[in-house]
């Protein structure tokens, strides 16, 4: 799909995943694979900045636009003339800046903040997010209209565990990596090797996979890739205790960030409750309207 979509001048494009199957990377092949491979790939984490940083981020702004503000800027749009914006995690982007986005894209023109005059601008958008699109346009937490043409095409990415038949394909693949890296020569994975990597369920998806390849090439003594470098049945966790006995665990190992973790916690009471929203409630020793307002910040 990658290589059909590199072929073809589409305007806007989404990439949905969970965090860790590899969106950035698709985004970079869509681009240098393209014919606008020679002008700028400009990335941009929308959840990484406050929304007043964010706007003049993107759009630039003149001296004097606001404090601090002493020279005039060029914004991303600008600077990614003729090449590839990639906006990850848009679903964090503020609704009032997404319309301005929108327009933005539309009339491919943007006026920095602080000027009076439009510049034209020839882009391509890649956006992408993990979180449910269709959900968070329910719940009014992302414009249909901007959704809508940013979707011309939508590229969605599998989780690891749903395509572990992968491994096979990118464990090889990053041991000569890393090999080359570490001037390592591990040449065998073991059979013992294989089984742990197809037992675990990598809630880091292909993020999750590299650093654990990387770690046993580093400290690898032979050809062989060792078994005890994986440490994939002794993540280091926390156990949750619920109201009538159920245990959660958590991973503590960088594979889940904090906001991943509330939500995993969340969508499982949720099941273990039959999708009811008092019960889980309850369960979590929390309030029927702060649980709301959590489901709909991550669009459960």
């Amino acid at each position: 799909m990658l290589k059909r979509l590199s072929s073809v001048p589409f305007s806007s494009l989404i990439i949905s995943g969970e965090s860790g199957t590899g969106k950035g990377l698709a985004a970079k092949i869509l681009h240098h694979s393209s014919l606008r491979s020679d002008a700028p790939f400009i990335a941009l984490n929308c959840a990484a900045l406050p929304h007043d940083l964010l706007e003049s981020e993107l759009f630039g702004h003149e001296a004097g636009a606001f404090t601090g503000a002493k020279k005039s800027r060029r914004g991303l749009f600008e600077q990614a003339d003729r090449g590839t914006l990639f906006l990850d995690e848009i679903g964090e982007m503020p609704l009032e800046l997404q319309s301005k986005l929108l327009k933005a894209i539309e009339d491919q023109s943007v006026r920095r903040l602080g000027s009076e005059v439009e510049t034209q601008i020839d882009i391509q958008i890649i956006a992408a997010s993990n979180r449910n699109f269709a959900q968070q346009v329910n719940d009014g937490q992302f414009r249909s209209d901007l959704f809508h043409r940013l979707s011309l095409f939508e590229l969605k990415l599998p989780s690891l565990r749903e395509r572990k038949e992968d491994l096979h394909t990118l464990v090889p693949i990053f041991v000569k990596e890393f090999n080359l890296k570490s001037n390592r020569q591990v040449t065998k994975i073991p059979q013992q090797v294989w089984q742990q990597l197809n037992n675990h369920n990598w809630p880091g998806n292909v993020r999750e996979l590299r650093n654990v390849i990387e770690r046993c090439v580093l400290f690898a003594e032979d050809e062989n890739l060792p078994r005890q470098w994986l440490q994939l049945n002794s993540l280091p966790s926390t156990q949750i205790n619920t109201d009538n006995g159920n245990n959660l665990l958590i991973p503590l190992d960088g594979s889940m960030n904090l906001e991943a973790m509330e939500r995993h916690i969340i969508e499982t009471a949720l099941q273990r409750c039959y999708n009811s929203t008092t019960a889980a409630a309850r369960m979590l020793g929390t309030s029927r309207e702060k649980l709301r307002y959590r489901k709909q910040k991550h669009g459960l």
